[in-house]
């Protein structure tokens, strides 16, 4: 018994260490290469070789194409948004994936394989991009979906870490669709006099702005913010330098998206040769400037004042926004309706801007609303006056705010609507009310009374106007 044991016994021992020295040896050859990298995935297309594929409607990839090329930007700042950005040496190309947080396993620098077989080429308004099926929902504009959550791993396959990419530096003016989703570099530029000082986008609100960049021959180029990403409420520089992104188009226009605020360094002085440095003027010095034709308004200059007109009775132009400091008032002309309330404390950056009259009244022409902040709210205190003080100082006191005691009002059939005659025991001066004010139908009240209004002239006749009927007490 004990001869048929041991040899069964030996055997069974030679078993074990062939299995065990068997799996050693098999493990050592199935550990990764030190990249990280499979190495059975062989590249056959380069990036720009795969966008030609794309001839204007969405194509689907039938063949075994497989791409490589390192990750030049992700959605660890909110700024791309379920996209990665892959360029190898010939381009780059935009990949649309149903996940968040991408930037765990592919951040930026990671070399990253792509199978392609299955996939579908499109483009978003001219931009090209890769998807996972062919979106129809608009037969008129096919596109491309984003790769399913799931699925990812069937086509992307990540491989080392760390491999950096110099971006290209290229100016405005040369950029096209060879440059499109690569990472570009723009030297000697500067955001303009507008978008300067601003936020990158509204992190309030959660919106996207686009911010213009210019060179000093005037190209210009749109860099385009996320409401969502982390530096949406970062501060744009005021001067001259450089900005790092990945080039990419919508329609004609040329846009940049940066990957973070970081990407822009600017510390030289302007194209103008100007600083950038915006500092204070006061109103009175703006309207000193005007002699009768347009003037460009000061750069490198705010203003800081309060809002006096009322939005929302009509009584004033919407586009119009009356605005008043300590030295005096002015007009700021909109091309569309403002939302800025009475009592509003303002911050207008008046670069950019034009000093100009109309119907004998000065305004500021050409102001964007993102030059414009509003840091408070405490309503003017009317100068008291009678109305032969008014008549006596009108074009020093247009468009600032003033109370008269002791008026009565008459003509017009009692409304409000047109020229009525507000009198005192000084003089008389004519109460305007549009038409298009909410109260422009009401009867005006009898007896003598207390009217707050804005001195406002039309052509050569002096006016005031009321913004609502509680001016009048």
């Amino acid at each position: 018994m004990r001869n048929v044991i041991r040899p069964m016994f030996f055997a069974l021992m030679a078993v074990f260490f062939t299995s065990v020295t068997t799996s050693c040896i098999q493990n050592k050859f199935d550990e990764p290469p030190a990249n990280g990298e499979d190495p059975s995935l062989t590249v056959t297309t380069t990036i720009a070789q795969l966008k030609e594929l794309f001839s204007g409607d969405p194509v689907q990839i039938t063949d075994d194409v497989i791409i490589a090329g390192v990750i030049v930007a992700d959605d660890k700042t909110g700024n791309f948004y379920k996209n990665l950005v892959l360029q190898d040496e010939t381009g780059g190309i935009l990949i649309r994936l149903d996940r968040s947080d991408l930037y765990v396993k592919y951040p930026i620098g990671r070399r990253v394989f792509v199978k392609c077989k299955g996939l579908w080429l499109g483009d978003y308004n001219n931009l090209i991009q890769l998807g996972g099926s062919l979106d129809n929902s608009d037969p008129t504009d096919l596109g491309v979906n984003a790769i399913a959550d799931g699925l990812i791993e069937n086509y992307l396959y990540p491989g080392q870490f760390n491999v950096s990419v110099t971006p290209e530096v290229v100016s405005i003016a040369e950029l096209g669709n060879a440059y499109q989703n690569k990472l570009i570099k723009l030297e000697n530029v500067e955001f303009s006099n507008v978008d300067r000082g601003q936020p990158y986008a509204d992190a309030i609100n959660q919106q996207s702005v686009n911010r213009i960049v210019t060179d000093c021959d005037g190209n210009e180029i749109t860099v385009r913010t996320s409401g969502f990403a982390n530096f949406a409420s970062e501060i744009t520089p005021i001067k001259n330098g450089t900005i790092i992104g990945v080039y990419s188009v919508f329609g004609a226009t040329k846009q940049l998206i940066i990957r973070d605020y970081t990407d822009v360094v600017m510390e030289g002085d302007r194209c103008d040769g100007s600083t950038g440095v915006v500092t204070p003027i006061d109103i009175s010095s703006i309207r000193a400037l005007y002699s009768g034709t347009d003037v460009d308004a000061p750069v490198d200059k705010k203003i800081t004042a309060t809002v006096i007109s009322d939005k929302t009775s009509g009584s004033v132009d919407t586009k119009n926004l009356i605005i008043q400091d300590a030295t005096g008032g002015i007009i700021v002309r909109f091309s569309a309706a403002h939302s800025y309330n009475v009592g509003d404390v303002v911050e207008i950056n008046i670069t950019g801007g034009t000093i100009t009259e109309f119907g004998g009244a000065l305004q500021l022409e050409g102001i964007a609303a993102s030059a414009i902040t509003v840091t408070g709210n405490t309503p003017v205190t009317p100068r008291t006056a009678t109305i032969a003080e008014i008549n006596a100082n009108f074009e020093a006191w247009e468009s600032t705010l003033v109370s008269v005691a002791s008026v009565t009002l008459s003509g017009n059939s009692g409304k409000y609507s047109g020229s009525v005659t507000a009198t005192d025991a000084t003089g008389n001066i004519i109460l305007y009310t549009r038409s298009a004010a909410s109260f422009s139908g009401e009867n005006y009240p009898t007896g003598t009374r207390t009217l707050t209004g804005i001195v406002t002239p039309f052509n050569t006749t002096k006016e005031l106007v009321i913004r609502t009927t509680a001016d009048i007490e």
